[in-house]
């Protein structure tokens, strides 16, 4: 008698219907500027259909899992029919008009939302502007610094070559390379040209000269230059070494972690994820790092490279430009200068010597990084042998899999279900094991990669042989720059001999100065004497004709002034009226955009209104929907009890079912099926493992021929590197003895200089001496000089005025008799002209009048009293006094009343200026609003993104339930036709048996109970959870909407009040102007004021008003 066979899977009782969920989901999508949200809802209901087959990830290996489609369907529908007696779901279709509704209301949701994320689009594009002016900027910015580095590279071609070209801050300066020396940017590799030809001469003014006094200092700069270069270059190759060495040996411990890792990883290929993934992501992560490493010292080396303009440098450009014009501090500068020069080829030379010493240091270094170089190849040797040995267990491990499971196979035909049980595991076991035919290739891609890093150590070794080669170049450059320093020393001292001998030069030169001056002095004083003399003389004769014409001009110019001041009041009133005028037109301006701003506010006030309502009839929509679902919530409620009572009638019928023998019957025929693809599975896969033998085989040939090689190229390296060894001690010790030499030379030359610089400090200090001597002298001299040439000035102007007048007074004394025969006539003419004048003057100031008159006229409103009792009478037009002291009353009067208006105008001005105050601050505080209402909106897109997540979760949740749901009511079907088929065959088996397999079914029917039964519990929390959720969503969406239509009354407030307030503003300038250009209405202060008071509060109380009403 076959036993019953366990099976895991969770099972559900089912008579008559099962229940299906069917997800209804309903979209909105809103792809708005910073609200780019979507919120999905899905109602769930049930309903009685028959369930569509799905293929579901279960945890069952039951024997009837693997049956045809169509017996099941066959069962499914002979067991539905005869139970046909439970009631079907009659819901659907009310369910299906909520669903409607729901949709609808969302929708109308949707629409409301899409307004809030246009507004949110007009912000954000906003800042897109912005972001757009600030991108062209940079590409402006960009553009520049690009033309900027094309103009360094033209200039620095004519000067220097283009090899290594960095921009410095006198690339930027004006190209004016004749006014000033040009220190050029240090560099040894750069080819400077010819230095004198940018230098300055100066003018040949008196002045002491020193002749190719620039050449040396130059020299001394270029050997600064070069100096420095060196120290620079030194370092940074010092620098770029230890960064090498270190990530050298930060990829040697990640290589060994990894291999480490490996090695680990192959230890536990049983486990689920395959090593090659787990090798490669490492692989992956390590060669990111790598490059990442890389990249950094890149762009660090790029930084240092541009940093080449020292701070000496900048210090002697300093000084070059701070140099004094005059002779005798130039020639202190540069005997400080040699001092500093002589101090500073000291230091230079105990630089030359450390930097020696440091070259040797870094050949030790270096000899270091080649043997680091050769334990790596050593090591990349010991791990392929490594990797061999690894290679030879899972080739044997290998073996022992297949062996066993040959041994498996030719025994498990005649062993009972159990045993074939186990086999199946097994083979499920080896079929995990199989991968290792994808390790090897791993290890195989391993193997390329290790030789790809022996090349790449390859070529640093020759990279490193090449920087030594450099190295030692370098320490010839600097021993040439010895003998050179040397050769500049003795040039030195021949220049300052020749300092000595222009001092003295410069020394009898002052002194013919100072004679000649003096005798030119006495000159100039004697020719200043005999000029005053002369003016005296002149200045007698030239104050009698200048009284005469002074007296003329006086008259002629009081008459000119009167007509000009009348003239320019004239002006004055004239272009106050024009600016009266303009003013009235603005503000006739403004009210027409204040009209046309307070019609686009209230439609805007209308469109609000409209969008209140809607919101008003969508919150009453949504309340009776919250009705509606929690009638369904009571509904689905008493279909869950339904359900549990269906659920205890199939546990009393699972008590009928007595055991399936027929089950056990079709479950061996289908292992035996299972057997035969296995075997005909482990051919194929022996199959494999044979080639993956041979390709190992393959592998260890070309390791072991590729080691041979490596072998060689090492012991040629190594022979090699001994050889250029022995040749780099030879040439060591060679430069070793030069430079002892040159050493004790230069200690000599020193001593020699030293005892040189004490007689020249003794004879600076004499000179030093004379120095200051001369120069109290020469600044008494250069006073005097100062102030004879100012009296000398001074003189020259007076003798040059009185020459001029002596002239002008010659020529009028011989037109004088000429003057005295035409003095009739001209008293005649002036007399006539004095009469026309008196015409046009009595024409003018009756213009004046009339002018006067109208302008009165036009600014008098309510003082039409005054204007009577100040104009003119017939009578007083003859008396010209009485007429200016009229008009004098007049412009007096006109003047009071401009400044009457000029202080209305100020007061208004003031208010405005407060209005504008206020509504400043009204926007700030609408502005923050908005910020806050803004943040909030962000705050609650974040809300509906993780509802939305977790919605998605859920109902993920829900449907993996649904299709384990159905795949039970299939393992339910099918367990009761095996139970017709077992029920059939009991009655030819014994009693004991049947009972005994009726208990082992019963504690499964128990087990599957109790898994059905916490199932069912779970699905019931997640369905609560739904529930609460959609709630949740539903309150926030309402407090979100709240939230709008609060921010949108706000807004529409603070509009209506700054449009209130400008066309207030608008309305009081437009009134004041328009009352003061009037010519025949005049409004009192009291009537002025209370029509601004009006206008003022009659537009804050509409909107205040609008605001209640809203």
């Amino acid at each position: 008698m076959p036993r019953v066979g366990k099976t895991t899977s969770p099972m559900i009782p089912c008579v008559c219907c099962v229940p299906v969920r069917r997800p209804v989901q309903v979209a909105i999508a809103e792809d708005g500027g910073a609200l780019h949200s979507s919120y999905t809802l899905t109602v769930s209901f049930l309903a009685t259909r028959p369930p569509a087959h799905g293929s579901m990830d279960s945890s069952s290996e039951s024997d009837t899992h693997d049956r045809p489609r169509g017996h099941r369907l066959r069962v499914r529908e002979s067991r539905m029919r005869p139970d046909s007696r439970y009631p079907r779901d009659t819901n659907v279709s009310e369910i299906s008009d909520k669903i409607e509704t729901l949709a609808n209301t969302l929708q109308d949701t949707s629409r409301n939302l899409n307004k809030v994320d246009q507004m949110l689009g007009q912000y954000r594009e906003h800042t897109d502007d912005q972001t757009e002016a600030m991108a062209t900027l940079r590409e402006s910015l960009e553009e520049s610094i690009q033309q900027l580095q094309g103009q360094r590279l033209r200039r620095s071609r004519g000067g220097r070559s283009a090899s290594l070209s960095t921009l410095h801050t006198s690339d930027l300066e004006d190209g004016n390379s004749s006014e000033r020396r040009r220190y050029l940017p240090t560099s040894p590799l750069k080819d400077y040209g010819s230095v004198d030809t940018g230098n300055r001469r100066r003018s040949r003014s008196v002045a002491v000269r020193f002749q190719d006094s620039a050449r040396s200092e130059e020299q001394i700069h270029s050997l600064h230059q070069s100096l420095r270069d060196l120290l620079s270059d030194q370092l940074r190759m010092e620098d770029d070494i230890d960064r090498e060495i270190s990530r050298r040996n930060r990829t040697d411990i990640e290589t060994r972690k990894t291999f480490e890792s490996l090695a680990g990883h192959i230890q536990a290929s049983q486990r689920e994820e395959p090593v090659s993934l787990r090798v490669e992501r490492r692989l992956q992560e390590i060669e990111d790092e790598m490059r990442s490493g890389r990249q950094v010292l890149s762009e660090r080396r790029h930084r240092e490279t541009a940093k080449h303009m020292s701070g000496e440098l900048q210090e002697a450009l300093r000084r070059h430009d701070a140099q004094p014009p005059e002779a005798d501090e130039t020639f202190r500068n540069r005997l400080q200068r040699s001092e500093t020069e002589k101090s500073k080829m000291e230091q230079e030379l105990d630089r030359l010597r450390r930097q020696l010493d440091q070259s040797e240091g870094g050949r030790d270094t270096l000899l270091q990084q080649m043997y680091d170089m050769r334990s790596q190849l050593l090591r990349t040797e010991r791990e392929r042998v490594d990797l061999q040995r690894q290679f030879s267990l899972l080739q044997s491990q290998q073996q022992k899999s297949a062996g066993g499971h040959q041994e498996r196979g030719v025994t498990g035909h005649g062993r009972e279900r159990t045993e074939l049980e186990r086999e199946i595991e097994d083979l499920r076991v080896q079929l995990g094991r199989i991968g290792a035919s994808s390790e090897v290739e791993e290890l195989r891609q391993t193997a390329e990669r290790k030789e790809k890093a022996k090349n790449q150590l390859a070529f640093r070794v020759e990279a490193l042989s090449a920087d030594l080669e450099r190295r030692e170049q370098q320490q010839l450059r600097m021993l040439a720059q010895l003998k050179e320093i040397q050769s500049r020393s003795e040039e030195s001292g021949a220049d300052r001999a020749r300092l000595d001998a222009q001092l003295t030069e410069s020394e009898r030169r002052r002194e013919e100065l100072r004679s000649k001056a003096q005798e030119a002095i006495r000159q100039w004083k004697a020719k200043c004497r005999r000029q005053e003399r002369e003016l005296q003389e002149l200045k007698d004769e030239s104050r009698c004709d200048s009284d005469k014409a002074r007296r003329i001009k006086e008259r002629e110019n009081v008459l000119n002034q009167q007509t000009e001041a009348a003239r320019r009041q004239l002006a004055d009133a004239l272009g106050h009226l024009a600016q009266r005028e303009e003013d009235v037109r603005r503000c006739d301006v403004d009210l027409a955009e204040a009209r046309s701003r307070l019609t686009a506010l209230e439609q805007d006030l209308r469109e609000a209104r409209e969008t209140s309502r809607g919101l008003e009839e969508e919150v009453q929509k949504q309340i009776s929907l919250q009705g509606r679902l929690r009638d369904e919530n009571v509904r689905l409620q008493e279909r869950v009890e339904l359900l549990e009572q269906r659920r205890d009638e199939e546990q009393r019928s699972l008590l009928d079912l007595q055991g399936s023998v027929k089950n056990l019957s079709v479950a061996r025929a289908d292992l035996t099926a299972k057997l035969a693809e296995a075997e005909s599975s482990r051919k194929e896969l022996e199959k494999q493992l044979a080639v993956a033998r041979d390709e190992i085989s393959s592998l260890g040939r070309q390791l072991e021929r590729e080691k041979e090689v490596h072998q060689k190229e090492l012991i040629h390296v190594r022979t090699a590197h001994s050889e250029d060894k022995a040749k780099q001690d030879k040439d060591v010790h060679d430069m070793l003895r030069l430079y002892q030499r040159e050493r004790e030379e230069l200690e000599a030359l020193v001593g020699d200089l030293k005892s040189e610089a004490v007689t020249d400090n003794e004879l600076r200090r004499a000179l030093q001496l004379k120095l200051d001597k001369m120069k109290t002298e020469c600044d008494k001299l250069t006073e005097q000089l100062s102030t004879s040439e100012e009296s000398h000035a001074q003189l020259l102007r007076k003798y040059h005025n009185f020459r001029k007048e002596l002239d002008v007074k010659v020529k009028l004394a011989e037109r004088a008799e000429e003057k005295r025969q035409t003095a009739e006539d001209s008293t005649a003419e002036l007399r006539e002209r004095v009469t026309g004048l008196q015409t046009e003057q009595e024409s003018i100031l009756h213009a004046i009048g009339a002018q006067i008159d109208s302008a009165c006229q036009f600014l008098s409103k309510d003082s039409d009293a005054k204007l009577q009792a100040i104009t003119l009478t017939p009578g007083l037009q003859k008396d010209p006094h009485r007429w200016l002291a009229e008009a004098k009353t007049k412009l007096h009067w006109l003047c009071e009343e401009v400044r009457e208006r000029e202080a209305m105008d100020r007061r208004l001005k003031r208010t405005l200026q407060q209005q504008k105050e206020q509504t400043k601050t009204l926007k700030q505080s609408r502005d923050s609003e908005q910020q806050s209402l803004l943040d909030r909106i962000t705050q609650q897109d974040r809300l509906l993104q993780d509802i939305q997540s977790e919605k998605r979760d859920l109902l993920e949740k829900s449907r993996r339930r649904e299709e384990e749901v159905r795949h039970l009511q299939d393992r339910i079907a099918d367990l009761e036709t095996s139970t017709r088929l077992a029920l059939d065959h009991l009655e030819s088996v014994p009693e004991k048996l049947s009972l005994l397999e009726n208990f082992k079914d019963l504690e499964e029917s128990q087990r599957q109970r109790e898994m059905v039964e916490q199932r069912y519990a779970k699905y019931k929390e997640i369905v609560g959870n739904l529930q609460h959720q959609l709630e949740e969503s539903k309150r926030r969406i309402q407090e979100y909407r709240d939230d709008k239509l609060d921010a949108a009354c706000r807004s529409l407030n603070l509009t209506g009040l700054t449009s209130s307030l400008r066309s207030q503003s608008n309305f009081m300038t437009s009134t004041t102007l328009s009352n003061s250009t009037s010519p025949h209405k005049y409004l009192g202060s009291a009537d002025l004021d209370s029509s601004v008071t009006q206008q003022h509060y009659s537009p804050v109380n509409g909107a205040t008003s609008e605001n209640t009403s809203m």
